[in-house]
């Protein structure tokens, strides 16, 4: 053990990397809401599940549309591979939501006032970040979903006033989609990203803990009007009523972590991480993107007059984010009384209860509108993919096939090559649309299912015939 102690000193001497533990194990914590004030370690450890999961799968990915989707593919066919895929995508979607929880936690609890405005603002920052993460981490397997969305978000950076064309160029690599949107996103994705948040990953918990001395005295004294940094020290809590950080609060940070990292760990285990179809324009043809669950409330604000007009489009996607985030950020300096129960100061807090119902009440209504049609979608890819199958009536695909014959579609459409050039290709209409009910309105109401069709309407045949034709459709594979 002696040469051992003899490396710690020295590295100890050369750093000062004995004071520095001493200080983050330093300090005490308010019993009332401990277990709330969890959630920072659990970010750190769900972080470093990315930063090991992440490189080890980068081993074996090149970031060229022609072999990503291989990649991904072989990726997942290995039961590691596959488990440590789930991971770094599970450990993501939890880190979105932990970093939520955390600012509402210090809003709530008034943890973002006094000498916790840094720890306040780096967590914001922090959130921010991890949803650029997952903008740009969701292109990297270049299946549908990714390219698809791609467009989409590049869509409304392009609709930005005046700078928007050249943001678009930026993000894109280009004019559209392509082999530099990819390469470039993996850039954000692998290097720039993480440059930020090593700075920025263990500032919350350091500056929370370096902070704090071991009598729980705050530096900043009540709100009198003083110049907080001559103002008297004052007691944030009595000491009888707070435990030490260490080791007892750090436990309950620990059993917190174990928890959550088990239940990420369970469904990197036993759920499948979602990959589609590669992106090619065949796959792509068809396809409708779908917004990922963590910009829902985003999106559902451009579905909303007026935002849902390109021109005031930027409002949502822009304006209303900045301010929200400024304001957030801004709140420690603009709001600086001392904490009061909820009925003597209620504002701040039935703002933030307004703000937490107004968000859901966006998830829940873009979710409403979206997830319906994306779930047949999914069922779409689905059967493409071979995993699901559709049971199809013989009798009315026979029939079906004979008035398709009868009413000269083929003289519009092709199936296998044969037939007409007018309308659409049909030789995979069950693939793009394994849909009965929208291949029987489709038949009825063209223009209702594909906006500007030409197509006839064949609402005046019998319900029999339009059943058969739409099973028909459904055979087309």
């Amino acid at each position: 053990m002696a040469p051992v102690k003899a490396l710690l000193q020295w590295v100890d001497d050369r750093t000062g990397f004995g004071e520095l533990v001493v200080r983050l194990f330093a300090g005490r914590v308010e019993r009332h809401g401990a277990w709330l004030r969890t959630t920072g370690l659990i970010c750190v450890v769900l972080v470093l599940v990315e930063c090991i999961t992440g490189p080890i799968m980068g081993l074996y990915y090149t970031p060229q549309p022609t072999q990503a989707y291989d990649d991904i593919v072989a990726i997942t066919a290995n039961p590691m591979g596959r488990f440590l895929r789930g991971l770094h995508h599970f450990s993501s979607a939890a880190l979105i939501l932990l970093a939520g929880v955390t600012i509402a936690r210090m809003f709530f609890l008034h943890d973002y006032k006094r000498r916790h405005d840094f720890v306040w603002i780096v967590a914001i920052i922090f959130a921010n970040l991890m949803l650029f993460f997952q903008l740009t981490g969701h292109i990297l397997p270049w299946d549908t979903n990714a390219a698809a969305t791609a467009n989409v978000e590049s869509g409304f950076a392009g609709n930005v006033w005046v700078i928007g064309p050249f943001i678009k160029r930026f993000i894109l690599g280009g004019s559209a989609v392509g082999g530099a949107t990819l390469t470039r996103w993996y850039g954000f994705h692998t290097m720039l990203l993480p440059i930020l948040l090593a700075l920025l990953v263990g500032i919350p918990l350091l500056a929370y803990r370096y902070r704090h001395s071991e009598t729980g005295e705050d530096p900043v004294g009540p709100d009198t009007g003083e110049d907080p940094e001559r103002a008297e020290p004052v007691r944030t809590f009595p000491i009888e009523s707070s435990d030490p950080y260490f080791p007892i609060h750090m436990c309950r940070e620990m059993v917190i972590a174990l928890a959550v990292f088990l239940v990420v760990a369970g469904l990197a285990w036993f759920s499948k991480t979602p990959l589609e179809l590669e992106a090619t324009a065949g796959n792509l043809a068809g396809y409708e993107a779908y917004s990922e669950w963590y910009v829902l409330p985003l999106h559902a604000l451009t579905l909303l007059p007026p935002f849902n007009n390109v021109a005031f489009e930027p409002l949502a996607t822009v304006v209303v984010p900045g301010i929200l985030v400024t304001a957030l950020i801004s709140l420690p300096f603009l709001y600086r009384m001392r904490s009061r129960p909820f009925l003597h100061r209620p504002v701040m807090p039935l703002l933030g209860t307004a703000l937490l119902f107004s968000i859901g009440g966006l998830f829940l209504f873009a979710f409403i509108r979206e997830r319906p049609r994306a779930a047949k979608q999914m069922e779409r890819i689905a059967i493409l993919k071979g995993e699901k199958q559709i049971l199809l009536d013989t009798t009315l695909v026979a029939r079906g096939r004979k008035d398709y014959g009868e009413n000269g579609c083929s003289g519009c459409h092709a199936i296998a090559k044969s037939g007409g050039t007018t309308g659409p290709d049909l030789t995979r209409a069950g693939l793009l649309h394994p849909d009965r009910d929208w291949q029987i309105q489709h038949l009825i109401k063209p223009d209702s299912k594909v906006p500007g069709s030409t197509m006839p309407p064949y609402g005046q045949l019998q319900r029999s015939e339009i059943n058969a034709l739409a099973e028909y459709m459904l055979s087309l594979r």
